[in-house]
């Protein structure tokens, strides 16, 4: 087996950090600068604020991030803005959708998107291609070695869509087995998804037990401990599939 290079894009997500405060006798020490006062709403403000952005014609890409900042001080409105997101159904609000804690019609609006085709918008102005990718971490678990020899057969299929990129991380193996379907006509990925659909949905679902599994697609990350389940991505990646095998919505 050969290793080749991942052309997958790899996008970093930051998480923003909180200042904290320690108290010396008598005064105030931050050690990081302190919070904006007037980004600071009663509970009141954020409410009436959030409710004029769901009243307008639509959520746009403008407003996204400040919705869903308003909508974790306004719990009661966090399905008003799935329902928000899921209309707008842009790649910046399907983003959003996969980092809000999974209230009904989240997922379905994920699925949706997947399934005609929506990647993720990347820095600047280009948006990730359609793809599938599985990173997983060489294991001793029983199971492994015949969960890699199909993970090897597969990307042995001579169209060249399907991968399967070897990477030594802390000094241990490391793969990323990837689904690359628009690189094919339309008749032969047909072809090709239904094909190996049973073989990437069971190899996701028996290595995603193991520690640093981690799954891609069209650009979109699904961390192992993110708020997306392994069964709930299971159902992704059939809506992915479906719109591979041509059955967009």
């Amino acid at each position: 087996m050969s290793g080749r290079r991942s052309d997958g894009p790899v996008p970093s997500d930051t998480l923003a950090a909180l200042g904290r405060a320690s108290e010396d006798p008598g005064r105030h020490l931050w050690l990081v600068p302190a919070p904006v006062a007037s980004d600071v709403l009663h509970e009141d403000d954020a409410l009436r604020e959030l409710d004029e952005l769901l009243a307008g014609p639509g959520l746009g890409d403008d407003v996204v991030a400040r919705a869903v900042a308003l909508a974790a001080r306004v719990p009661g409105r966090l399905r008003a803005v799935v329902a928000a997101l899921a209309a707008a159904g842009t790649p910046v609000a399907v983003a959003a959708l996969l980092g809000l804690p999974q209230v009904p019609g989240a997922l379905e609006a994920v699925a949706r998107a997947l399934a005609r085709g929506l990647t993720r918008a990347l820095p600047g102005a280009d948006a990730a291609p359609v793809f599938f990718a599985l990173d997983f971490r060489g294991s001793r678990a029983r199971p492994f070695p015949d969960l890699l020899r199909r993970a090897q057969l597969l990307a042995a299929e001579p169209s060249g869509a399907l991968r399967l990129d070897v990477l030594r991380v802390d000094d241990r193996p490391a793969y990323r087995l990837s689904f690359w379907p628009d690189t094919l006509a339309p008749r032969p990925r047909a072809a090709l998804a239904r094909a190996c659909a049973a073989d990437l949905a069971l190899l996701h679902g028996r290595l995603a037990r193991l520690r640093g599994t981690r799954l891609w697609l069209n650009g979109f990350c699904f961390d192992p401990d993110g708020p997306v389940s392994v069964a709930a991505q299971s159902h992704l990646l059939q809506a992915w599939l479906a719109w591979s095998e041509g059955h967009a919505p």
